[in-house]
């Protein structure tokens, strides 16, 4: 079957939320495993949050700004603040691996520190993402996951997310060239995508035409096309299905609406297409993601689930 990371809520302007264990602290990690027999994806988004993930086992495959990589065992990614990703599985192919997200405040331990050594690299002129293996410089960072997630005392667990972090942004600062501060066309061209595709997000219920995600970009229907095939590498219809399947599988395993009512609650024309399209993306249908989506996944978290009142 196929597994579909289940919520993810935006800002403003289209950017995760990233829901933290605690919500004190802005960091998540997270040990995953699925099978060879089952099809996961994270589809695309974007986040303040840096992330970084290792593969211990299997193989991943990553898109990062219209670029794809497959990583395998023993390798991993660096992935930018808000950089559109997505990441999903090899046909049959299992998958484990290390995953560790933090908000890059955490960083900023004074302002100095935020201009010096924090924000330039964040910039949309600095690197989308890393590729990491055990032959580089960037063997530190797997060697810092690793650590993290086998060897951390629980009895202070943030403070190991925090000083494994430090250890993984310093190394980056030791390797990457800052860059310069003038805006490349590429990032204007990503800002154009990205207005495009929160529309689809705004509007994913409702019948929608592309020349109506064209000027959300004011762009041309032709731009439009070929921004989508360039960042996600689907047209405009095809990443608003992709969008309204995973609405549907929000709706699917945190509610008890009927499969008719969440067909058009999520743009459907009916409840026999909504179940032919989800049989086709997800491999089941509707109900049987639903019955068997509790024993899809295996999971643990670093941080415990923790409730606080305030921020």
């Amino acid at each position: 079957m196929t597994i579909l990371r289940d919520i993810i809520t935006i800002r403003n302007d289209g950017s995760q939320i990233v829901e933290y264990n605690n919500p004190l602290f802005e960091s998540f990690a997270v040990k995953s495993y699925y099978g060879s027999n089952q099809i996961y994806y994270v589809t695309e988004h974007w986040h303040e949050d840096l992330e970084v993930l290792y593969v211990i086992d299997g193989e991943l495959a990553y898109n990062v700004n219209g670029k794809s990589v497959v990583l395998h065992a023993g390798e991993g990614i660096c992935v930018n603040s808000k950089r559109i990703h997505s990441n999903r599985s090899v046909p049959g192919k299992p998958c484990a691996y290390y995953c560790s997200i933090i908000h890059p405040s955490l960083l900023c331990s004074s302002k100095y520190i935020e201009n010096t050594y924090v924000a330039p690299l964040l910039g949309p002129n600095s690197f989308d993402y890393l590729l990491l293996n055990r032959h580089d410089w960037t063997h530190v960072i797997l060697e810092e996951l690793e650590r993290l997630f086998e060897a951390a005392d629980p009895r202070a667990i943030e403070l190991d997310i925090l000083e494994a972090s430090f250890r993984i942004w310093k190394t980056i600062c030791q390797n990457i060239d800052m860059p310069s501060a003038a805006a490349a066309p590429a990032s204007l061209e990503i800002g154009t995508f990205k207005s495009m595709m929160l529309y689809i997000q705004n509007h994913y219920m409702e019948k929608i035409a592309l020349k109506e995600i064209a000027a959300a970009g004011n762009v041309g229907k032709t731009l439009c096309t070929k921004l989508f095939k360039k960042y996600v590498s689907m047209t405009p219809w095809e990443y608003l299905i992709h969008y309204r399947i995973q609405k549907s599988i929000e709706l699917l395993t945190k509610t008890d609406m009927s499969i008719t009512e969440i067909s058009y609650a999520t743009g459907f024309a009916s409840a026999s297409h909504y179940t032919k399209t989800f049989r086709e993306m997800m491999g089941c249908t509707p109900a049987k993601y639903r019955k068997d989506k509790s024993a899809s996944r295996s999971e643990y978290f670093l941080i415990p689930q923790r409730d606080f009142i305030g921020r």
